[in-house]
């Protein structure tokens, strides 16, 4: 069932907000919304089977707004969410925003003005800030990705056109989907996420895109991400999703460039290591580490390669101090 609250309109811009249980952030989320100082802009608000009272906060709120627009599901899941948000939007780009992350000022208008000065770029996204629990900066999204700090070092101007952008993508996923803004038109006709791939669903997407037309980038973080911790049992799912988008796409990337492909499996078995080095499985560690090695040479692979050796001997000293 879908409810709809709101009245219609032709904007520039569709923002869609996908919320669950999250009215302690969705209001730092619209207010940024507001700061991008468009005149001309659509907000779809879609409330996925929320208990804490979100959904009667956001009917207040669309009665004070006359371009915001509600909708009501039943635990369908994000990505049937923003699909159905998208149909019912209206505006010539489409941006998504999720309700615990939120805008600096002027992220919509740069890359609005961007993709209408470059057509051919059917896709934009921009770096985003992590933050720790108290809300302090740690990193942003470009630091652990060599290619896109190379690539912000090698482009003077604040936006640039993404080199051979679906297999930059597939090398490392590092875009965030609240970063990103795309040609309403180009989503439909590609049938938005694939709600079948759970947890990758936005990295898929992507790459879909990504394979049909140019991808933009702004290098400044026009966005910001509270961190939070993954449960192991989420991570082991994330990394089989990402194995299900490599499996899906390889060939495809391989035409454009193989060193990605060879890029990405190096940080999907770097990821694996990560996981089996928390969950106190050196040897398995070692074995994804010596991998990624092998698939892509870099020196933080061979310092992760000594701390596996380091814990393997740790843990085979205190298995035979228990066996004395």
């Amino acid at each position: 069932m879908v409810t709809k609250i709101g009245a219609n309109m032709k904007p520039t811009v569709s923002v869609i907000i996908p919320s669950k249980n999250c009215l302690s952030s969705l209001p730092r989320a619209i207010d940024s919304i507001w700061q991008q100082n468009i005149a001309n802009i659509e907000v779809i608000i879609v409330d996925d089977g929320s208990t804490d009272g979100s959904w009667e906060w956001i009917c207040q709120l669309c009665r004070k707004h006359n371009n915001l627009i509600a909708l009501k599901l039943n635990n369908e899941g994000t990505s049937t969410a923003r699909n159905h948000a998208v149909r019912v939007s209206s505006g010539t780009y489409i941006a998504f925003l999720d309700a615990d992350k939120f805008w600096y000022e002027h992220k919509l208008q740069q890359q609005i003005k961007f993709m209408e000065e470059n057509p051919q770029v059917g896709i934009s996204f921009t770096n985003c800030e992590l933050m720790n629990d108290k809300c302090e900066v740690t990193h942003d999204s470009f630091t652990n990705s060599d290619y896109f700090k190379q690539q912000a070092k090698r482009h003077n101007q604040d936006a640039f056109i993404v080199p051979k952008g679906a297999a930059a993508i597939f090398s490392q996923n590092i875009i965030g989907t609240s970063t990103v803004l795309v040609r309403r038109d180009l989503y439909l006709a590609l049938d938005g996420f694939d709600h079948n791939i759970k947890l990758a669903s936005d990295w898929d997407l992507w790459l879909k895109i990504a394979l049909h037309t140019a991808v933009g980038c702004i290098k400044k973080p026009l966005a910001a991400c509270l961190r939070k911790k993954t449960i192991m049992s989420h991570q082991v799912k994330q990394l089989k999703a990402t194995e299900q988008v490599i499996k899906r796409y390889e060939n495809k990337i391989k035409t454009i460039d193989p060193y990605a492909v060879r890029s990405a499996h190096a940080h999907l078995s770097e990821s694996y290591a990560e996981y089996y080095r928390q969950v106190a499985r050196p040897a398995q560690a070692l074995a994804c580490d010596i991998k990624a090695l092998c698939e892509q040479p870099a020196s933080r692979r061979f310092k992760n390669i000594l701390t596996d050796l380091k814990l393997s001997m740790h843990m085979s000293e205190y298995d035979n101090g228990m066996n004395m």
